[in-house]
C-alpha cells in the first residue's frame, strides 16, 4: 500500500503508457493511502488527462483533489484549475459551479482579481471558438458572458460579435436583435445621463 508520495512516484514510473499509470494510480487510490498522496495522485491523473484533452476526466479529478486539500488555498486552485478544464470542456454549468466555489472561499481582498481573471478567461474562449471558425460554440460562449457581470463598454462588443455570428451562421433576425438589445442599452445609459445632469 501506497504511504508517500516518493511511494507513489516510484510506482508510476514502472509504467511507460499513459494509460497504465492512470489505471495503477486508480488501483491505488482504491485500495486506500493518505489524503496528502491521494491529492497528489489525483492531480496526476488531472494532468494525464489534460494532456490527452479529456477535460472531464481532468476537471472531475481536480474537484475530487480539491475536496480532499486541507487549505482554502489549496481548494481555490485545484477548483479554479478544474473550473478551466470544464470550460474547456464547454461545459458552462460545471465551470460556473467551481468557479463559485473558488469565490466563495477567496477573501474579500482576492475576490476582484479573481473575478477579473474569470471573465478574462471565458473571453478567450469566446475568441478562441471564434478563431476557429466554431461560430455556433462561439454564440454560446459569448452569450455566457452576456449573463455575466461586465462592464458596459464589454458588454457592448459582445453584442456586436454576436450579430456578426448570427450572420455567419444565417441568423438575420438574432442578427438584428442583438444589435437591438445594443442600442437599447445604449438609449437607456444615454437616458440615465441626461436625468443625472
Amino acid at each position: 500500500m501506497i504511504q508517500t508520495k516518493d511511494d507513489l512516484f516510484l510506482g508510476v514510473r514502472k509504467y511507460e503508457t499513459d494509460e497504465r499509470k492512470l489505471e495503477y494510480m486508480e488501483n491505488e487510490i482504491k485500495k486506500g493511502m493518505p489524503t496528502e498522496t491521494k491529492i497528489i495522485a489525483l492531480t496526476l491523473m488531472a494532468e494525464i488527462y489534460k494532456n490527452k484533452k479529456w477535460w472531464n476526466s481532468s476537471a472531475k479529478n481536480l474537484c475530487s483533489a480539491a475536496d480532499l486539500a486541507p487549505t482554502f488555498r489549496e481548494k481555490i486552485d485545484l477548483y479554479f484549475r478544474a473550473a478551466i478544464m470544464f470550460l474547456q470542456a464547454g461545459d458552462y454549468f460545471a465551470t460556473d459551479d467551481n468557479f463559485r466555489k473558488v469565490l466563495v472561499l477567496a477573501n474579500n481582498e482576492q475576490k476582484p482579481k479573481l473575478q477579473e481573471k474569470i471573465n478574462t478567461l471565458y473571453s478567450e474562449n469566446a475568441e478562441n471558438y471564434e478563431k476557429e471558425k466554431k461560430y455556433i460554440k462561439a454564440i454560446k460562449a459569448y452569450s455566457k458572458i452576456l449573463s455575466m457581470k461586465i462592464p458596459l463598454k464589454k458588454k457592448l462588443e459582445v453584442y456586436d460579435k454576436l450579430s456578426v455570428l448570427f450572420e455567419k451562421v444565417g441568423k438575420p433576425r438574432e442578427a438584428a436583435q442583438m444589435i437591438e438589445h445594443k442600442q437599447s442599452i445604449i438609449e437607456s445609459e444615454e437616458k440615465k445621463y441626461i436625468e443625472l445632469e
